[in-house]
């Protein structure tokens, strides 16, 4: 694969053109027959990029990279999301081929990225996952994590195939290779059944849903039905499942962002305990100035094998009050803002009804689906086939007050004389005007006259009769 331009925009490497210059096409299984396929092991790849040095040395070719034939448009779709951000990447690595034709040399490090070219890709293929799907997680899983968020996947149970989302992590099998694990996502955590022979107590549950950890260490039999093992247990609050990791695995170190833990801190952290560190190394930033310290509630987290920094009690009621503080700032910003129209489903609600402009307070409560009682509403509506037209509208123009509200059944505000809920229970019937409006719409929508108003030519102003 060869990165081309500025925005690394991925291209197979062919072979050689008619004109003897290098040959690319988009990297789709439509083009398979078309790559330029090289055994890695050979010295094939050093000679053809001998062929082509000058052209490797074009400053439009920004990196080139070799991927199994497997999965060619997953891995063209993952490299070009990582080039485009950082070329540089160490995730990069194990698929970099070098301006001599060779493959880079691994780099050395307590964490190296997953080579993906070792991947069953047949199993990817099996969930239904595509490489745009996966170029957003394939990063985190590269380095041991479970995908950041959930993914569509499609499995089989008994026989029948489902769709569902789920996690997705990668695990390194004893002969090298990698297969995908799926973690599916249920809609709450099952705090009714044993978890590896434990039943966690009603503290215990409060604890896993406050903090997503255990908070202690416990004896589960790893796998069920084993040996019990000592473990931490925490609660993935994605897909809403239990892990653990044997306390064989941790390791606690001695220095965290850049403190020097105590014997009973790291006792502490071991234990599956909230521990205080104070003054801890702070993540500079774009835009701020290095050298800042943290202090937080440090938790080892048996998802994803890795520490939580959790914020102590007083900063999280600094931080509520703050966010108080900035709503309730931009509140009053809103304040001065013009509404805007909404849709309360399929149901477009504007500002402005009858020639009338909502209170902030009735706006937000039609848009929230509710009723409201609007009063001197005024529509003149001209009589043309196929119009719609208002219950208890006075075609002259006359101002009337109705309730208005989003009616989902025909897809439309609409001005009622009665509560919505009043008209459910005489549905079927036409609606009426309110009593005070009878005579007022008769004469003008209906054309009627009676003995003391027929001699009358203007419009009836209320308290007329």
């Amino acid at each position: 694969l060869l990165a081309q331009g500025e925005d690394g925009k991925m291209k197979a490497i062919a072979g050689e053109g008619t004109d003897g210059n290098l040959k690319t096409v988009d990297p789709t299984k439509e083009n398979a027959d078309s790559f330029l396929k090289i055994d890695t092991r050979s010295n094939a790849l050093e000679n053809f990029f001998k062929k082509f040095s000058e052209q490797f040395k074009n400053p439009s070719y920004t990196g080139i990279y070799a991927v199994s034939t497997k999965a060619v448009d997953k891995m063209a779709a993952f490299i070009e999301k990582i080039v485009k951000i950082d070329a540089g990447d160490k995730v990069l690595d194990p698929y970099r081929v070098t301006p001599e034709g060779k493959m880079q040399e691994p780099s050395q490090g307590k964490y190296q990225p997953l080579d993906l070219n070792k991947l069953d890709w047949k199993e990817s293929d099996k969930l239904g996952l595509s490489g745009e799907s996966l170029q957003d997680a394939l990063k985190a899983m590269s380095y041991g994590h479970k995908s950041p968020g959930l993914i569509k996947v499609r499995m089989e149970i008994d026989g029948k195939e489902l769709q569902t989302k789920a996690r997705l992590s990668l695990e390194q099998q004893p002969d090298g290779s990698i297969k995908i694990q799926t973690h599916p996502c249920q809609e709450k955590p099952d705090f009714e059944k044993p978890f590896m022979s434990v039943q966690f107590t009603e503290a215990e549950q409060k604890q896993f849903q406050q903090t997503g950890h255990g908070g202690r260490i416990f004896e589960l039999e790893m796998p069920p039905g084993g040996e019990k093992v000592p473990a931490l247990v925490s609660l993935d609050k994605i897909t809403n499942r239990f892990e653990a990791v044997p306390l064989s695995q941790i390791q606690i170190p001695k220095v965290l962002k850049g403190v020097e833990l105590s014997d009973k801190q790291q006792e502490g952290l071991k234990s599956g305990q909230g521990v205080p560190v104070e003054n801890m190394d702070k993540k500079t930033r774009p835009g701020e100035e290095p050298g800042g310290k943290i202090t937080r509630i440090v938790q080892y987290n048996a998802v994803n094998k890795n520490f939580d920094f959790l914020f102590t009690p007083e900063q999280r009621r600094q931080h509520q009050q703050e966010r108080s503080t900035k709503a309730e700032q931009k509140t009053g910003q809103d304040d001065n803002k013009p509404l805007k129209a909404c849709k309360v489903g399929e149901v477009r609600v504007r500002p402005i009804q009858g020639g009338v402009e909502l209170t902030r307070e009735q706006f937000k409560d039609l848009c929230n689906n509710k009723p409201v009682w609007m009063e001197g509403m005024q529509r003149l509506q001209p009589k043309q086939e196929g119009a719609k037209q208002t219950e208890a509208t006075d075609q002259k123009g006359q101002k009337y007050n109705a309730w208005v509200w989003p009616d989902h059944e025909k897809g439309h505000i609409r001005h009622t004389s009665k509560h919505p809920d009043e008209l459910k229970n005489t549905q079927g019937q036409k609606v009426q005007p309110a009593e005070g409006f009878k005579t007022q719409v008769a004469v003008h929508n209906e054309g009627k006259t009676n003995e003391p108003t027929k001699q009358l030519t203007d419009p009836l102003h209320k308290g007329q009769t």
